[in-house]
């Protein structure tokens, strides 16, 4: 893994919504390289970019009809490039969105795709079965001309591209096709070509939505690590430094199929353990359990968690590794059910255990999930997708022209402009903890982790035998008070500590070094 995305300190941006500056009330490309000086501020060195391809826009922008054209409510190409100099010239690196597993139905390939007579180029570009009355699972049948039904990935809308199958059945051999079969090829360059495309206009890297999912009926997962160490293997061998995160959640699997990094998400059974198993704070109502480690009630354990990230640690060595995002757009916010102190103990943490830190916009001022809001496709997802809080003014800021495309709080909410002015604010709290990050050796992605305690309070050692970074989290209503003694304190948040015994008060935190 290369050092630049072990030292990574990544923020996500969903486009519309972070700054809508030319007043039409929807965030554009021209305002987050208006905002430069604000990410520059807070410390992060990586943005990973919501979709902004020209898109239909039924599912967020993730039914992309064009890869190759900035969709024209974001702005245009000239624009998508000022914004990528800008932010390399405050050393911020740039991954986009690569909706590799589908696209939009009114994308020109599936058009061409589906006629009556299918244009040769993109003939297989998809998957057809060669019966109308087919029984495969996610078809979408009757409404092209194309005899047969055509394979889905999500919505009906989002036609499913053909990278073949890992086991395929006796009655479809017709159409169901080895992952390896020559005749998937042409797609497979066209996947490569639009990568390239974007890395010769300064791109860093991607975010791969659905990552896993691209090779159909591929059980033991071979058909997927094939295809991706064939595609990264390529990109690569013209851009060495470019950075594949995958949307996967299950970074020992990412990481065999050539990916630099996997991010834990909402199907990680560990991640939601941490963050998101009180009710009503999930996505996926199943994954509520109950408590969560970081919550006051102080009834989670991040053994689990601990205990994967070990094994995730024994199985890639230095290949790749994995991130810990505060959130991202398709779960519940972050700050839902946790007081401004909780929300500093998660800061602490996702900026000193041995992974790379991921930040959702909005996340380091405590935005919260707004659960009345349904577009795009989004349905609850959207209510994490509402406008960065800028100011007190109108629209908090983000488009003082006209109404937001989604709704701001109907309340008085967190804004960057009160916190900056409060030194002990989640935002400046967060800038202090990146500093903290970016300055010691110790907290970098390839420096060892020590695991003292998984209860509360949480205890871990950073890095090697000198230069050693010590961690105490407790996110509890509890008081506890530890015997420990040769640390010098870094930050603290309702911690005391007077050389030998430390303190650990409701929803503290304590980073100290030797």
């Amino acid at each position: 893994m290369k050092q630049w995305i072990k030292d990574a300190v990544i923020y996500e941006i969903y486009p519309v919504s972070f700054c809508d500056a030319n007043g039409d009330g929807i965030g554009d490309l021209k305002g987050i390289t208006s905002k430069i000086p604000y990410l520059k501020d807070l410390g992060i060195n990586t943005v990973w970019l919501n979709p902004c391809f020209k898109s239909p826009f039924r599912d967020g922008g993730y039914d992309v009809s064009d890869y190759c054209e900035i969709d024209k409510k974001f702005g245009t190409m000239a624009d998508f490039e000022e914004m990528v100099n800008s932010l390399h010239a405050e050393g911020i690196r740039l991954v986009v969105d690569f909706v590799a597993g589908h696209t939009s139905d009114k994308h020109p390939w599936f058009k061409g795709s589906r006629k009556q007579k299918p244009d040769k180029r993109y003939k297989d570009f998809y998957i057809w079965t060669t019966n109308g009355l087919d029984g495969e699972p996610q078809t979408v049948k009757g409404v092209a001309p194309r005899d047969g039904t055509y394979k889905i990935n999500f919505y009906e809308f989002q036609p499913a591209l053909n990278f073949g199958y890992g086991t395929i059945r006796e009655d479809a051999k017709e159409w169901q096709w080895h992952y390896t079969d020559e005749r998937l090829k042409p797609l497979r360059d066209e996947m490569i070509r639009t990568m390239k495309f974007y890395l010769k206009k300064g791109v860093d890297g991607f975010r791969v939505d659905m990552a896993a999912s691209l090779v159909k009926a591929d059980f033991d997962r071979k058909g997927v690590r094939w295809l991706w160490n064939e595609m990264i293997g390529e990109v690569k061998k013209d851009y060495p430094d470019c950075c594949f995160l995958a949307e996967w959640g299950n970074p020992k699997e990412a990481i065999d199929c050539g990916f630099d990094l996997d991010y834990l998400c909402h199907s990680s059974e560990c991640y939601n353990e941490l963050f998101r198993s009180e009710p009503n704070s999930n996505i996926f109502r199943y994954m509520e359990k109950g408590h969560s480690y970081f919550h006051s009630d102080g009834e989670g354990s991040a053994k689990s968690f601990f205990d994967y990230a070990k094994e995730i640690y024994d199985h890639a060595g230095d290949r790749g590794g994995f991130s810990i995002p505060t959130g991202y757009h398709d779960v519940v916010r972050i700050h839902e059910q946790k007081s401004d102190d909780v929300a500093k103990c998660i800061y602490a943490f996702i900026l000193t255990t041995k992974a790379v830190p991921q930040i959702y916009y909005g996340d380091e001022i405590g935005i919260k999930h707004n659960y009345s809001v349904n577009r795009d496709g989004g349905f609850i997802r959207t209510g994490a997708r509402t406008p960065m809080q800028w100011t007190t003014g109108k629209n908090f800021g983000f488009s003082e022209k006209t109404r937001p495309y989604l709704p701001v709080d109907k309340v008085k909410a967190h804004t960057v402009e009160e916190q900056q002015k409060d030194e002990n604010s989640l935002l400046n709290t967060l800038k202090k903890l990146i500093a903290i990050h970016k300055k010691y050796k110790a907290l970098s992605y390839g420096e060892d982790m020590n695991v003292i305690s998984s209860g509360y309070p949480t205890q871990y050692e950073r890095g090697k035998v000198s230069g050693k970074i010590y961690v105490a989290i407790n996110p509890s209503a509890r008081q506890y008070k530890l015997k420990i003694s040769g640390y010098k304190s870094i930050i603290s948040n309702n911690a005391e500590y007077d050389g030998e015994t430390l303190t650990l008060n409701s929803g503290s935190f304590f980073i100290a070094e030797e």
